[in-house]
Parts: structure tokens; C-alpha cells; sequence
């Protein structure tokens, strides 16, 4: 009989301590949302930004639209400004914009080949003129969250 007593203060002794375990804690909303922003992987975007002429584009070719639309644009723009250089050039650069979630599209600063820098001393006012007159751009989407994108485009210079 006392070991059934004992057992039965030991059982009662081992729940009462060991509730805590047992208890779901309920979690507040903003502090799930905020764990679940903080797991998401900024650097990859589920929806590239758009330009309005990409909107009815299959969702393979949006990246590839926004791209375009850009590389088009800066073209355009570049043709119209006479270069005369007194070497060839042959060369590709990478032009790093950032496309925020506030749909801004701005020009990072890069560095220039040093044939480049010499020959065309402007370029990098030329590329920023280009850019600001690009059309609107709605931002980059991970999870339908608009978020700030980095995208580096190759600008091909050939000139002879």
C-alpha cells in the first residue's frame, strides 16, 4: 500500500512539474510574420519588375522582357549621341541597376575599362540620362511582397 502511495505522489509530482512542456504557447501574429519575412531569401524574386509592355507575357519571358525593354531603351538613347574616339573599342561592360520597391530604377555606381573612361569620359552621365527616362517600372515580388532587386545588364560597346 505505501508503494502504491509513493508511486502515486511520484506520478502526480512528475505532471505537475512536467506541465510546462504540455502547454502550447500561442505565439503573437506579428512575431510570425516577422519570423517568416526574416526566412525569406531577399537576393531571389519570384516576379521580376515589370514594364507595362511585359504585363501580358508569359511568366518564363518577364525577365527576359524586362531586360529588353532596358537594353532597347539604353540603345535608343546611346545612338543618338555622336562618339568619335580615337581607338577601336571592343569591349562589355556590366551595368548594375537597382530596382526598388518603390519602383525606382537607379544607376549603382561601377567602374569603367580604362580605354572606356578615356575615350568616352561621359559614359556613366550618359547611361544615368538614359536611365531616368525609362518608363515606369512596378518593383520586383517575393511572395507578393514588392521588394529591391539588383540586376546587372551587359552593355556591348563596338565602336570602330
Amino acid at each position: 500500500m505505501m508503494r502504491k502511495r509513493i508511486w502515486y505522489i511520484g506520478l502526480l509530482a512528475f505532471a505537475l512539474f512536467s506541465c510546462d512542456n504540455f502547454v502550447l504557447k500561442k505565439e503573437n501574429k506579428q512575431q510570425i510574420i516577422k519570423e517568416g519575412l526574416d526566412k525569406l531569401n531577399w537576393n531571389e524574386v519570384e516576379q521580376p519588375p515589370l514594364f507595362k509592355a511585359c504585363r501580358d507575357k508569359q511568366e518564363e519571358e518577364l525577365e527576359r522582357c524586362f531586360q529588353n525593354t532596358i537594353t532597347e531603351h539604353i540603345h535608343k538613347h546611346l545612338t543618338k549621341i555622336a562618339v568619335e574616339t580615337s581607338e577601336a573599342i571592343h569591349d562589355t561592360i556590366w551595368v548594375p541597376l537597382l530596382i526598388t520597391k518603390d519602383s525606382q530604377i537607379l544607376l549603382e555606381d561601377f567602374e569603367l575599362p580604362d580605354i572606356i573612361q578615356s575615350e568616352i569620359p561621359g559614359l556613366k552621365d550618359i547611361l544615368e540620362e538614359s536611365i531616368s527616362t525609362l518608363p515606369k517600372v512596378e518593383p520586383a515580388h517575393t511572395r507578393g511582397t514588392p521588394v529591391t532587386a539588383l540586376y546587372k545588364l551587359p552593355l556591348v560597346i563596338r565602336i570602330d
